[in-house]
């Protein structure tokens, strides 16, 4: 099947995070022109290592350095990629959750980084590509969220504060530039296996044993976690940064025209609810 990627050009953001990585390698693969960004020279050197094992020819990706949390440095990676690569026919954008305290704790030195980080992230690089999807006359924004942004629990509520705005905003603004035919939706994913689940995992292991520095022990309690999950998975194991980006790829194509506004869940059946 056709996707309609062909020489489009997508700006994935936080592309050094794994799933972020591996929705930057299915769009790609299917001849996607890849404008990727890390916080610094290290972690995007990881991505092009991680992109070349992949297949990806190098000279259909280039990298920026860029902080989002900096709005000069969101304007400044959209200009690049534009005067690079003459458009932006889709946006990832890569959510990321915030260990924090209890509710009753948080602090607003707490909380005013996370929404910046994620919430105001989002909106700021939205607004910057958006003029040039509308005079293309086409356009596909797809936020990457963790499904803590549906679910708030005692050890996530940071997390899901700074996450549930994005869901609002972005279900609004999906009616708003349904007429553009640009279409905007949320790819919210759980139980999934990255290399940032496995570090929240081992942190939170750390965190329950009376020793922490006995690595030796966090290994086995992060282990002992990690084949919890996946016992508690319907389908007995945890999801593959590779199935997620397969369905970003999908989303993001010509043949999700009419899918807008919507929260895709891609969670292996892990939760149980209607909607």
């Amino acid at each position: 099947m056709d996707l309609g990627l062909q020489d489009t050009v997508a700006l994935v953001v936080d592309s050094h995070l794994e799933i972020a990585t591996a929705a930057a390698a299915a769009l790609g693969k299917e001849g996607a022109v890849l404008s990727l960004t890390a916080p610094d020279s290290y972690n995007m050197r990881q991505v092009e290592l991680s992109l070349a094992r992949m297949h990806i020819p190098q000279d259909r990706f280039r990298a920026v350095i860029a902080d989002l949390g900096k709005e000069q440095d969101i304007h400044r990676l959209v200009r690049e990629t534009l005067h690079r690569q003459g458009q932006v026919g889709v946006l990832i954008t890569t959510i990321q959750e915030h260990d924090g305290p209890p509710a009753s704790e948080l602090e607003d030195e707490q909380i005013e980084p996370a929404l910046a980080r994620n919430f105001m992230s989002a909106v700021h690089l939205t607004r910057e590509v958006l003029p040039h999807m509308k005079r293309f006359g086409t356009g596909r924004i797809i936020n990457l969220v963790p499904f803590s942004a549906m679910e708030v629990s005692p050890q996530n509520t940071l997390s899901s504060l700074s996450l549930a705005p994005v869901l609002a905003y972005f279900k609004g603004l999906a009616s708003e530039l349904a007429p553009y035919n640009i279409t905007v939706n949320n790819v919210i994913y759980a139980g999934v296996h990255s290399e940032e689940a496995e570090t929240a995992v081992r942190e939170q292991a750390a965190l329950e044993l009376e020793n922490p520095e006995d690595e030796e022990e966090v290994r086995a309690r992060t282990q002992a976690k990690l084949q919890q999950m996946a016992a508690a998975a319907p389908m007995q194991r945890m999801g593959k940064p590779h199935e997620i980006g397969d369905i970003v790829c999908m989303v993001a194509s010509a043949r999700a025209s009419y899918l807008t506004g919507e929260n895709i869940l891609v969670d292996g059946g892990i939760h149980h609810n209607y909607a």
